[in-house]
């Protein structure tokens, strides 16, 4: 079974597949159940959207904003930057889209505009390198393009309910 290293915040497959991204959200509500019960129910409400998503992504619905090779291009495209800044007019660009054309067609496709999902990503694979190495969270912050650790603890309680430190010490104790 994975571990709960997966994004609470998954709006699409990550590595691992769907599955694995499921399986980790399930493991965060199952792991926050009995301390918090707010945080278990964002991790099920975004466990569900995510399966709702990807089945309409099988049964061809468009969610009418980018086409599938740009979901993957963009995907990728900010998967391998996480580490410097990431403009919403470079995503655009990289479609060749206008910059309001982009954003709103970004929003239908994955759920939120594009700065927040890259916040996301950067929170997500953040988490897999806390849980992966000893690393400092001011390496860690650096290294997914935060520009210190204050603003990587901000995001991460913002995105997540619990700081850095804490997240890592439950998550390796159990």
């Amino acid at each position: 079974m994975p571990s709960p290293s997966y994004a609470r915040n998954a709006i699409l497959p990550f590595p691992g597949g769907p599955i694995a991204t499921v399986l980790g959200l399930l493991d965060d509500a199952g792991l926050a159940l009995h301390s918090d019960r707010e945080a278990a129910c964002r991790s099920l409400t975004r466990a569900i959207a995510l399966l709702r998503r990807d089945a309409d992504f099988d049964s061809g619905d468009s969610r009418g904003g980018l086409a599938g090779w740009q979901v993957r291009r963009l995907s990728s495209y900010i998967d391998e930057h996480l580490d410097g800044a990431i403009r919403t007019r470079e995503l655009a660009a990289l479609l060749t889209l206008s910059v309001s054309h982009f954003t709103r067609a970004f929003k239908q496709a994955f759920g939120s505009p594009p700065l927040l999902y890259v916040a996301r990503r950067r929170i997500e694979a953040a988490r897999e390198m806390m849980l992966a190495s000893d690393e400092s969270l001011t390496r860690i912050a650096h290294v997914h393009g935060f520009c210190d650790q204050s603003h990587f603890s901000r995001t991460f309680l913002r995105e997540t309910g619990i700081t850095p430190q804490a997240w890592r010490r439950l998550h390796r104790s159990g």
